[in-house]
């Protein structure tokens, strides 16, 4: 027998409500595969549904990648109190404000214990866009805003991490220790972190730390190399780095 529309929308009513009821339950951000297996529902099916509810603001994603309660969900409770914004709501008009004044895809990454989390992006106005990197997990070593997020370390943090054996994307990937470290204190001083070309051939990207942010995060511009590249764009750290440091506090009242 066919499911009816009115059964089939009650389905995902009640599947919806129950992984807000397992995000709001939580003790701490879960996951897709977590959330599925609390759930008993498909993978995909969690997926899907998960997506839907942080468009809406009922759930958001965590500096960890996981999920947590979103602000909307305080509008389901008369005289409740929201939870705070997630940092990727509050930092999203410099997203924007950054494509708009520098013509590049901007994305936002955070420090996480495996790897710089990429929490959101807005794609530049050309028709030619390097990939979108939302949701990626990556090495810091491979991306301008694993580079920035490198500078805001302390030396035993920085030391273990580039004297492991380190994974090179591509032939212009710096791996080795002292060349890596010597990367990171020149982008420390400077105040903005290039990666050229070390993840993908042909993809450029700068960074700077977004002062603070907790997490430790950063907003980065990423494009094709032919255009977006120190070469070509001598100033455009500075006027990164300064315009992240104009707005962010702000946005994020401290």
């Amino acid at each position: 027998m066919a499911t009816s529309p009115a059964k089939s929308t009650t389905s995902l009513i009640e599947r919806a409500f129950l992984l807000l009821q397992l995000v709001a339950a939580a003790d701490e951000p879960l996951g897709v595969r977590e959330l599925g297996r609390r759930s008993g529902l498909p993978r995909s099916t969690v997926s899907r549904l998960a997506a839907q509810l942080v468009e809406l603001g009922m759930l958001t994603r965590s500096g960890v990648g996981g999920l947590v309660s979103g602000p909307a969900l305080g509008t389901l409770v008369p005289g409740g109190e929201a939870p705070p914004a997630a940092l990727e709501d509050r930092l999203r008009p410099l997203l924007v404000e950054c494509v708009q004044r520098f013509g590049e895809s901007t994305a936002l990454t955070v420090d996480t214990p495996t790897g710089a989390l990429y929490l959101t992006n807005v794609l530049g106005p050309s028709a030619i866009q390097a990939p979108d990197p939302t949701g990626e997990r990556l090495d810091f070593h491979l991306v301008a805003p694993g580079l920035a997020l490198m500078t805001s370390w302390d030396a035993e943090r920085l030391d273990t991490y580039t004297a492991a054996p380190l994974p090179a994307a591509t032939p212009l990937t710096v791996t080795a220790a002292g060349p890596l470290q010597e990367v990171v204190r020149t982008s420390a001083a400077q105040g903005y972190a290039w990666a050229d070309q070390a993840l993908d051939l042909e993809v450029n990207g700068i960074a700077v730390l977004v002062p603070g942010a907790d997490p430790a995060a950063s907003i980065s511009l990423y494009g094709p190399a032919y255009r977006l590249n120190p070469s070509d764009r001598p100033g455009l750290g500075d006027a990164l780095r300064n315009l992240v440091g104009e707005q962010a506090p702000g946005l994020l009242g401290v």
